[in-house]
């Protein structure tokens, strides 16, 4: 439980892993990168993680919530979503720099989702949904 916060990075297909410096110690639930340089993180109490460099240095984004956030996608460099606790579901039209609520239709926990593209994508969680 002393690695709370914790990123590790690879850069010769997984043979050597290192540390990368997140300055959080929330949990950290989830990790999604568009390209080799760009990714997101979320966690803990609405915590989102954004990097521009491989994941070197990773800044805090604003999170219109406080619920845990347990999964990342992006269907591409500026479309992205998070979902999480108690039906959240937030999205960015702007790679990251704001993000806003969606509504879910439930207040069961969101575990995961999939995009295809910019409007087509799918959110599952507890209790079936």
């Amino acid at each position: 439980m002393g690695d709370l916060g914790l990123v590790l990075a690879a850069s010769d297909g997984g043979a050597t892993w290192n540390r990368q410096i997140t300055n959080t110690a929330a949990p950290l639930n989830a990790v999604c990168f568009t390209d080799a340089t760009h990714g997101w993180a979320v966690g803990g109490a609405g915590l989102i993680l954004a990097t521009t460099d491989s994941g070197a240095t990773w800044s805090a984004q604003s999170a219109p919530s406080t619920a845990p956030l347990n999964a990342v996608a992006f269907s591409g460099a500026i479309h992205g979503w998070a979902v999480g606790g108690s039906g959240t579901i937030l999205a960015t039209t702007h790679g990251g720099a704001t993000w806003s609520k969606q509504t879910s239709g439930t207040t069961e926990g969101l575990g995961a989702l999939s995009f295809i593209d910019a409007t087509h994508g799918w959110a599952v969680g507890a209790e079936g949904i």
